[in-house]
């Protein structure tokens, strides 16, 4: 009986922390996470833990206290900074979540990021370690290199791992990426989608209002007007890529 009763109250206390994986995140009514192999980039990120607070932590371990006024976070990736300077922002986390998985995979000898103007850079010609490689890359690219080379996405393909990145000028610009898909009986996706940002801080998903999304999940279309907004339509039209 004390058992079951100290198991209860262990269980009660993780559901009331919320999910513990991407992929604990509940779903609305009538959907169904899209398959995707084993092993691939999309299942990678919706196996990726969460912190038990929404709080966002800044590069120097503060708490982003302005977060509530330019966000409405849904779950923040438990995946501490690598670095205490301001190096990880939004494109600079998109590099190192596809870098991880990578490593996880135990397939850096494929890893390849890009230089400002987009083009590649092998790691396993870089003479680096994965950590100065990553490093170097936030330092010296942004959302305008990933624009000028990664691969163009068409709408209806998208998946996991998919970016929205917005840079027209080679300037400030902007990357956010799926985590996570779903899918109703009528066809109807709607996706959990993130990012980083200034200063660099550690990745939050983003809630989708009513009006943008069902349940806290995107829609496209919801996606793009959310982006469309004040906060992030100056960093110019989004394009869909993949690494």
């Amino acid at each position: 009986m004390v058992k079951f009763l100290f198991a209860f109250l262990l269980s009660t206390l993780v559901f009331a922390q919320g999910p513990r994986f991407v992929k604990g995140i509940e779903l609305p009514t009538g959907y169904e996470r899209i398959q995707y192999a084993n092993g691939s980039y999309p299942e990678y990120l919706r196996g990726l833990p969460l912190k038990s607070n929404t709080e966002i932590l800044k590069y120097d371990g503060k708490i982003l206290r302005s977060s509530w006024i330019l966000y409405d976070v849904l779950a923040v990736l438990d995946m501490p900074l690598l670095y205490q300077e301001d190096l990880e922002q939004c494109a600079d986390f998109s590099m190192r979540l596809w870098s991880e998985y990578l490593k996880s995979m135990d397939s850096l000898n494929q890893l390849a990021l890009f230089d400002y103007n987009g083009n590649s850079k092998l790691f396993r010609e870089s003479g680096k370690s994965f950590r100065s490689y990553l490093r170097w890359h936030m330092a010296f690219s942004n959302s305008y290199s990933i624009k000028q080379g990664a691969d163009v996405v068409a709408a209806d393909t998208i998946q996991p791992g998919d970016m929205f990145v917005q840079n027209t000028d080679g300037g400030i610009g902007h990357v956010s990426v799926i985590m996570d898909a779903a899918v109703n009986p009528e066809g109807l996706k709607i996706f959990l989608i993130g990012f980083g940002y200034m200063p660099a801080q550690e990745f939050h998903i983003e809630t989708a209002d009513g009006e943008q999304g069902v349940g806290g999940w995107f829609t496209l279309e919801g996606y793009l007007a959310f982006l469309g907004g004040m906060q992030f339509k100056s960093y110019g039209t989004p394009a869909l890529m993949r690494y």
